[in-house]
């Protein structure tokens, strides 16, 4: 199968310069947002994207690695905002972060991971260490940036987590709204309207639930 025509113009010749690797995993991406809900199997997706498998075994040692790259892409991605600002010095920081961190995970909540998630289901039941490696990869190292940005927070005395593990997957249950209602629906909805709104509100009720006594009187 051939790659997408590039276009010339200097996107394209940054698209060029980009590592195969790199190219490959954004491709991919690009076809499991598809609007209209993305395929269930490897073979329609990478057909969408404009790679075979022989591309993408010159690329990547097997199919799996690129699974577990996309997921990896895609933990970096939501991680961002946390990265950023890894140390919070007041509530508001903690606020501003956190609603940035909803925002982005809500928005692939609602598109790529859909499609990665439904692929996963057909892929993963026949290979249970590739589900464990997407886990590790992806959902497992965004907890543990959120559990380390609440620790923060707790520990400058900002917000009050008992248990930060806890407190993040309480958040991210909340983020993924759209991902539980998109997976129950073909094809998948996006949650567009009003989604920064739901997003600010879901954080600002989580800030306030656990905000300490002593950041608020500041």
């Amino acid at each position: 199968m051939t790659h997408p025509a590039q276009k010339p113009s200097r996107q394209g010749n940054a698209v060029s310069r980009l590592d195969p690797r790199a190219e490959i995993v954004l491709a991919v991406s690009e076809a499991l947002a598809n609007p209209n809900g993305a395929p269930a199997d490897l073979d329609s997706i990478l057909d969408r994207s404009g790679y075979s498998k022989e591309d993408i075994l010159s690329a990547f040692e097997s199919v799996d690695d690129l699974i577990v790259a996309i997921a990896e892409h895609k933990a970096s991605l939501i991680s961002q905002p946390l990265v950023r600002r890894a140390r919070p010095g007041t509530v508001d920081d903690a606020r501003e972060t956190l609603i940035a961190f909803g925002r982005v995970a809500w928005k692939e909540y609602s598109t790529t991971l859909v499609g990665f998630i439904r692929m996963m289901m057909t892929e993963g039941a026949r290979n249970p260490a590739l589900k464990k490696r997407v886990h590790e990869a992806g959902q497992a190292i965004v907890t543990l940036k959120l559990r380390k940005f609440l620790s923060a927070a707790n520990e400058r005395g900002i917000l009050s987590i008992s248990d930060a593990q806890l407190y993040a997957e309480q958040l991210l249950g909340l983020l993924r709204e759209p991902l539980y209602q998109a997976l129950m629906l073909t094809p998948a909805m996006r949650q567009d309207g009003g989604a920064a709104d739901r997003v600010r509100a879901s954080i600002e009720s989580f800030i306030h639930g656990c905000a300490s006594t002593r950041s608020i009187k500041r």
